[in-house]
């Protein structure tokens, strides 16, 4: 069996990295929008302790 595969360049590896990128605020923009905070932003029971 063959595996087909280019040979990497400065421009393939800046595509892919700017896709990295796109992915990754599209990512931290989806979070805020359902959570309403940032992924790393703790929650207020994990910061207060939890509840007895």
């Amino acid at each position: 069996m063959r595996t087909v595969a280019a040979s990497p360049t400065y421009e393939s590896l800046g595509i892919l990295a700017v896709i990295v990128a796109i992915r990754t605020f599209l990512s931290f923009s989806l979070e805020l929008e359902i959570t309403g905070r940032w992924p790393w932003q703790k929650t207020a029971e994990a910061a207060t302790g939890p509840r007895e």
